[in-house]
């Protein structure tokens, strides 16, 4: 009895620290609850995948691609500009195929996932910026793939009139601010009517 007893203390303090885990992960992750496809559903997406990507149909709107009015290589340069602001490992930047390749290390547990960032033209004067996260270990993320876009876009979306206006010199500087230090009022490329709806 003894023996089943302690057993079953010993379960009952892993299934502790597990949801602990799990919880942490969930909250440090920040994600966008209410938004749709809602709470149930995000639940258990974040619970059985450990890949995000940008698709145009994606149910979830942080995850749709972004278009921007502005030249792909422009919006390549900030999407760099970006991953190097949130302190991403750049591993591969291919400026002419306009794909970033890097790596991020996870809030809680620290893990390495692997961000792919893409643009794409749409003519002279229009792109779109898409994206792919995947961890390498573990199958499942708590979301924190899909925090990874919503950080990088989020960023684009600061970074971007900066790099738009200023000098390369200034634009250097900015882009080495981490992201809350970057001015954001009223401060973003003008979006396509599909960015502006999300």
């Amino acid at each position: 009895m003894r023996f089943m007893s302690g057993l079953l203390q010993v379960v009952f303090f892993l299934a502790v620290v597990l949801a602990s885990l799990v919880a942490a992960g969930l909250i440090s992750n920040d994600l966008p609850w209410s938004d749709p496809p809602g709470m149930g559903t995000r639940l258990m997406t974040y619970l059985s995948t450990n890949v995000a990507e940008t698709t145009s149909d994606s149910a979830f709107p942080e995850l749709r691609p972004r278009s921007y009015a502005a030249p792909a290589a422009l919006i390549f340069d900030v999407a760099r500009r970006a991953a190097e602001a949130l302190h991403w490992e750049l591993s591969t930047v291919e400026p002419e195929a306009r794909e970033i390749e890097a790596v991020v290390t996870t809030r809680v547990i620290k893990f390495k996932d692997d961000v792919t960032i893409w643009v794409e033209a749409d003519g002279e004067e229009r792109s779109t910026l898409f994206a792919r996260s995947a961890s390498r270990v573990g199958t499942v993320d708590l979301g924190a793939n899909a925090r990874h876009i919503m950080d990088l876009f989020e960023t684009v979306d600061i970074i971007a009139p900066v790099t738009a206006i200023v000098d390369e010199e200034a634009a250097a500087e900015a882009s080495q601010a981490s992201p809350e230090a970057i001015p954001t009022e009223g401060d973003s490329l003008p979006a396509t009517e599909d960015q502006s709806q999300e």
